[in-house]
């Protein structure tokens, strides 16, 4: 058991440090500071790269599928993920574009 709870936390390192790699960061830099995520920002387009590297790490090295990867990653961004900074308008044309394709 203990070995799985270091390769989960090897992993959680592993993530941190790729999500704090365009700041210059790592997980040594940030890990007595509780809010450190919040310090930080990344764009959405950024998001989506770090949430596709993510998941094949977390499949690869946790052994798990695709689909449950996706889900470990989606709860590590809304704990960790970075503050993710869009201008109103982007946002906005993007929310347009999904409705745009419901209808």
């Amino acid at each position: 058991m203990a070995g799985k709870r270091n390769t989960q936390k090897d992993v959680f390192i592993e993530l941190v440090n790729l999500q704090l790699k365009p700041h210059g960061k790592t997980y040594a830099d940030v890990k007595g500071d509780p809010e450190w995520y919040m310090k930080y920002k990344t764009s959405r387009d950024s998001e989506k790269t770090f949430m596709t590297k993510g998941i094949a790490i977390i499949t690869k090295k946790l052994g798990i599928t695709k689909k449950l990867a996706e889900k470990e990653m989606s709860w590590f961004i809304l704990q960790w993920g970075l503050t993710t900074v869009e201008s109103f308008d982007e946002i906005k044309k993007e929310t347009k574009s999904v409705i745009d394709k419901k209808v």
